[in-house]
């Protein structure tokens, strides 16, 4: 059996000093302009730390008219703000909105309508 050649290794880097250190660079540079967005926007509010409450202005003028268990899962609320009425359904699934225009009912023809 004849001896085989021995395997050629790369004697030569693969890639150069300088290109790895561009490399290097355009890799730090995208990290800081990450963590300079982050700072921006939490700054501003968007976001918050994890196990820290955003604080939210309270609005006193928030009314639930009602509220209705609809399944296991599904409640729907009347709620009424600044003189619109807002038709809140909230489920498992997730919560939808909408704004329902609605005249004042008197008394009379709420007693009608339950009958």
């Amino acid at each position: 059996m004849a001896p085989t050649a021995a395997i050629p290794y790369r004697t030569e880097a693969s890639v150069s000093g300088g290109t790895f250190a561009l490399a290097l660079l355009v890799t730090l540079c995208l990290m800081g302009l990450l963590i300079a967005a982050l700072l921006f926007i939490r700054r501003r509010g968007w976001i918050g730390l994890p196990g820290k409450p955003r604080t939210i202005a309270a609005a006193t003028d928030i009314q639930v008219q009602s509220s209705r268990r609809l399944s296991i899962t599904t409640t729907a609320y009347v709620l009424s703000c600044r003189g619109k009425t807002y038709l809140v359904v909230e489920s498992a699934r997730g919560t939808q909105v909408t704004v329902t225009p609605m005249a004042p009912t008197s008394t009379k023809n709420a007693s009608e309508a339950t009958l």
